[in-house]
């Protein structure tokens, strides 16, 4: 076996071995090895190199055996042996947070952002030197309200005035960290199936509603990018009106939905007519939905979040009353900080997959 496969299975291996002992907390060595069918020694090899950087710590011992051997040392593992740093960039105020590996937060701010980078970079060196913890910062995530290429490209963010921005390129020399970039609605849905309402749901599609229209769609657990990691982009759909008015997508301009449902809701606080066409809007939305992707929940999450929650209990009558499949429809538990969980969360990801690559 050629040394790069031995050295990609050892990869493979130790992220298996940390997942269970996540998990499954507190485990022995020899429950791991059962579990994953690894020998001991291969297990051993792996904690004991997991416990050299505070990964996985010692939690005590277990029960012996039923032939009274001696007792296994159960492993657990230790969220503050490393940390990660997200971002959530908006027009006007922005958000940024310092979270360990189990999501707990251990500072958070929400700062001005005017779209300048080399300001963007002064305000990351301050955060990060002011922090104790951040000596053990991982990587920082960001998420933009823009599609994203690579993680790494913000291609059109009509409302930070940025188009082609490769953010990760930008910050990462000038910070000494690794970048990865998602768009805010899809780091969203990521921080609610994680840490908010829709944990252990492996088929949620989350709606934001805030300076435009996004969402994004998990299915069977992972989420779903689209060729050109542009899934999501509902705010874009056609409306019969753009087309016989001949508008065609144009960089920085607000798609033919969303400019809709957004002037709905400003008007809805005033008018009892916009408020009943703005829940028919979105109930006609999520019923296309349900019957196209067949999720188990809906959430509506952001900036408008808190005026929306009022109208679900209609939305989902309405719902149920033209779909058979209809989902349960909920709103963010996380509320403004969804995005910025998100961001965490999937920087962890992102160098755990680097670990293995």
């Amino acid at each position: 076996m050629r040394k790069g496969n031995v050295d990609l299975i050892r990869k493979i291996n130790g992220q298996l071995v940390l997942d269970v002992i996540r998990r499954d907390q507190p485990v022995s060595r020899a429950g791991i090895a059962r579990k994953l069918s690894l020998s001991r020694s291969t297990v051993s090899m792996i904690v004991n190199e997991l416990m050299e950087k505070n990964i996985v710590i010692e939690q005590g011992t277990g029960q012996s055996t039923i032939h009274g051997g001696r007792r296994g040392t159960l492993l657990g593992f230790n969220p503050k042996a490393a940390y990660g740093m997200g971002v959530d960039l908006q027009e006007g105020h922005s958000r940024a947070v310092l979270a360990d590996m189990d999501g707990e937060i251990v500072k958070k701010e929400i700062f001005s952002f005017d779209h300048d980078l080399m300001k963007l970079k002064d305000y990351l060196g301050r955060f990060i030197h002011e922090e104790s913890n951040a000596r053990h910062l991982m990587g920082i995530g960001f998420s933009v309200p823009s599609m994203v290429k690579d993680h790494e490209i913000v291609v059109d963010a009509p409302s930070l005035g940025w188009k082609n921005v490769n953010l990760a390129e930008e910050l990462a020399a000038e910070i000494g960290l690794d970048v990865y970039v998602m768009n805010d609605v899809n780091a969203a849905a990521i921080g609610e199936r994680e840490l908010g309402q829709a944990r252990e749901t492996d088929h949620l599609f989350y709606l934001s509603m805030g300076t435009g229209v996004g969402s994004a769609i998990i299915a069977n657990g992972e989420w779903v990018p689209g060729a050109d990691q542009a899934a999501g982009e509902i705010g874009y759909l056609l409306e019969r009106d753009a087309v016989d008015h001949d508008e065609p997508y144009t960089f920085g301009r607000f798609g033919s939905l969303e400019r809709k449902l957004i002037a709905l809701l400003k008007e809805s606080a005033r008018s009892s007519e916009s408020r009943q066409e703005l829940i028919v809007q979105l109930s006609v939305v999520f019923a296309n939905v349900c019957y196209l992707l067949n999720p188990e929940k809906i959430i509506i999450g952001g900036a408008y979040e808190s005026r929306l929650r009022p109208l679900i209990p209609e939305i989902q009558k309405k719902v149920r009353r033209f779909c058979p499949v209809a989902a349960d429809i909920s709103y963010s538990l996380l509320g403004e900080d969804a995005a910025v969980m998100g961001s965490v969360t999937g920087l962890y990801r992102f160098l755990q997959d680097l670990r293995i690559k």
